[in-house]
């Protein structure tokens, strides 16, 4: 079997590039063939090239239309998807012409914002299958157009990697779908360490729907409110430096830099994870959200905002393990209530030790994550599906 990746981008940080590079690996292991289309050869496409894995560079782009349409939002996105439209018109002739010459089995676009692949697949007659990664409107405030359409193609498959996402774009009674959570750590990556530090961890890209804005006021309130509140460690990149800067005043005219630390983006995040008294994930929407199963399997105690895919992870936990396997919150203005709760219970003592009901929660946690998110497991169900998708297909 061969198979044809495209992939949305090269960045090594992001959750789409983490999971597909999963699924490549995985995929090696079952004797795939692969090949992977990049849009630039930048970090992922050097990664393939370094493992001997052959990747193709051509210039194509997501195109979202903005969700609500004000004269102001059309004049900025009309001519800016002209121009993405006229990039991806050329990026489809190449992507075309690199399908003829390998004579891929399937293609497989690694998002549902980009179009390139199922273009290809239409135009020789193969398998496409449609990995689903984001609702649009919730978490990017665009809309993505064509996605429902693709999907009703003869030959289209796909796969959302959540239950939540599979309801929203009425996949779960498509008998070409399959629901797979994505491959998000190995069986060797779990630990648990019970001499935490006195820091609470934020790690994720800072922008505004990840919820970092909301983890500050809340931290605020609970500096102010707390004897002696634990520094808050803040741990991730972000594209747009004036965000960032409007942040880090923010921190600043509010007297706590002194308690907040900017990491930016770390290559030992997982260290953070399993030494701090806990990772705050306060994102306003997720598609699934890959910090938690990290955390989790670092041996991290998980404080998360119950919503969207998080809530789906936080209720497959509980039906796996009988109990909570996070702390969750509903609105903002809990969060530092949660934090103050932390503080008083690891400042007595013996918080993290064996029979505790933080060490409880993150065994619990983890064996959540054993069951849902190892790399393994994923692996076998991607390829299951390849084989489906080829027998439904006529091209076994």
């Amino acid at each position: 079997m061969k198979v044809l990746y495209i992939a949305s981008g090269t960045g090594m940080a992001g959750g789409a590039t983490k999971s597909l590079i999963a699924m490549i690996s995985q995929m090696l292991k079952r004797e795939i063939e692969i090949e992977v289309v990049c849009p630039d050869d930048q970090g992922l496409t050097q990664w393939l090239r370094q493992n001997e894995i052959k990747a193709h560079v051509v210039r194509y782009r997501a195109v979202y239309h903005p969700s609500s349409q004000t004269i102001l939002d059309i004049l900025k996105w009309v001519p800016r998807f002209l121009y993405y439209s006229w990039i991806n018109y050329r990026g489809c002739i190449k992507v075309k012409r690199i399908t003829k010459d390998s004579a891929p089995d399937i293609i497989h676009e690694n998002t549902s914002t980009i179009n390139v692949g199922y273009n290809a697949a239409k135009s020789i007659g193969i398998p496409y299958v449609m990995h689903i990664r984001e609702f649009g409107p919730l978490e990017l405030n665009m809309t993505v157009p064509g996605r429902k359409r693709r999907l009703k193609g003869h030959k289209v498959f796909s796969i959302p990697i959540t239950k939540a996402l599979s309801r929203y774009l009425q996949q779960d009674s498509n008998p070409k779908a399959c629901q797979i959570y994505d491959g998000i750590v190995q069986a060797s990556d779990f630990r648990l360490n019970e001499d935490k530090k006195k820091w609470f961890l934020y790690a994720g890209r800072i922008e505004r729907a990840k919820g970092i804005s909301d983890l500050l006021e809340a931290y605020i309130e609970y500096v102010h409110a707390s004897k002696s509140p634990f520094p808050l460690y803040v741990c991730g990149g972000c594209s747009d430096p004036t965000y960032l800067k409007k942040i880090k005043d923010f921190v600043v005219k509010n007297g706590i830099d002194d308690k907040v630390v900017w990491l930016g983006e770390r290559t030992d995040i997982a260290d953070f994870m399993a030494q701090t008294v806990a990772t705050i994930m306060p994102s306003r929407c997720e598609g699934l959200g890959r910090v938690m199963p990290e955390a989790m399997a670092n041996g991290s105690l998980c404080v998360v905002r119950n919503n969207t895919g998080t809530k789906e992870q936080l209720e497959n936990g509980v039906q796996f393990t009988g109990a909570p396997i996070a702390i969750s919150y509903e609105e903002k203005s809990q969060l530092k209530d949660v934090l103050m709760k932390i503080t008083e219970s690891v400042e007595r003592g013996m918080a993290f030790s064996p029979g505790s009901d933080f060490r409880q929660m993150i065994e619990r946690s983890q064996s959540a994550v054993k069951e849902f998110f190892t790399e393994h497991r994923f692996g076998e169900k991607v390829y299951d599906f390849y084989i489906k998708v080829l027998r439904e297909s006529g091209n076994d």
